[in-house]
């Protein structure tokens, strides 16, 4: 298989934390090699917001307008893109993006991130990523900037290990009969026969208390062996993305091992 890794690089990151460097933590770990030992051919692209200002929210939503050629360029060329970006954010907006309409979305996040300017208690941008790529928030200067003039559908979202959920999210939720798989039977059910399958990772999905990849664990998640197992179950996975892992975490290293594992487990045997 040829795997196109889009490694993007945006240095806006709350309380100025080094999630922003996950794309460096990741190579360095091995990544591209281990999928070189598993018989896979790798393509490596970085990008990065443009200066100046690149850490304001315009520059992050083009650099998700980059991800998103990327994505679109390595799926027309038969590769599967995996997007490592320390924004949850704007590696979901660009990947979904890439892809266009009539992509399913598997959300392995503990979080929905289902929030709007509306609703949210934190401010962060990174509590509205679905919401954005699914047109319920910032939805104007998402497609101005993000080239996101189709946004998903809401109901095409299937949200799996989210354990930690605000009110306005949960109202969301229901509202828009969004699925929650509780287990790998769960999420094939939901999915169907997607023909396109979108895989967001956020490592805090993990259960914390086995694994803290950063400020946003939470405990309660599925474990390491749980979320491989759904990953494995998936068909038609045209994209995936890894986020939400601080290299500076305790776990960090850890963490780093279990994201390029379930890499690995996607990809399969490239022989």
């Amino acid at each position: 298989m040829r795997i196109s890794l889009i490694y993007a690089y945006w240095p806006n990151q709350p309380g100025g934390v080094t999630w922003c460097d996950l794309p460096w933590a990741l190579r360095d770990r091995g990544l591209p090699k281990k999928l070189n030992a598993a018989g896979h051919e790798v393509l490596e692209t970085i990008l990065m917001a443009e200066e100046p200002f690149a850490e304001e929210l315009p520059a992050g939503l083009r650099l998700a307008g980059d991800i998103a050629d990327a994505v679109r360029e390595a799926t027309e060329q038969g590769e599967l893109p995996v997007v490592v970006a320390g924004s949850c954010a704007i590696a979901a907006i660009g990947a979904i993006a890439g892809l266009g309409t009539g992509t399913r979305i598997a959300w392995f996040d503990a979080h929905p991130d289902l929030n709007t300017p509306e609703t949210t208690r934190s401010g962060l941008f990174e509590g509205m990523a679905l919401a954005a790529a699914c047109g319920r928030a910032w939805r104007h200067i998402v497609a101005n900037e993000a080239r996101l003039l189709e946004p998903a559908r809401l109901e095409d979202a299937i949200l799996v290990g989210a354990t930690d959920i605000a009110d306005a999210e949960a109202a969301m939720i229901a509202s828009a009969g969004i699925t929650r798989a509780a287990t790998p039977a769960d999420l094939m059910s939901a999915l169907g026969g997607a023909g396109s399958v979108y895989v967001h990772i956020d490592m805090d999905v993990h259960d914390g208390l086995e694994v803290r990849a950063g400020a946003s664990a939470v405990a309660g998640g599925p474990g390491e062996e749980e979320v491989r197992a759904a990953l494995t179950e998936i068909a038609n996975i045209k994209a995936l993305a890894i986020t939400g892992l601080d290299p500076a975490a305790a776990d960090a290293g850890r963490a780093a091992d279990i994201a390029i594992g379930h890499v690995l487990a996607i990809a399969g045997d490239g022989a």
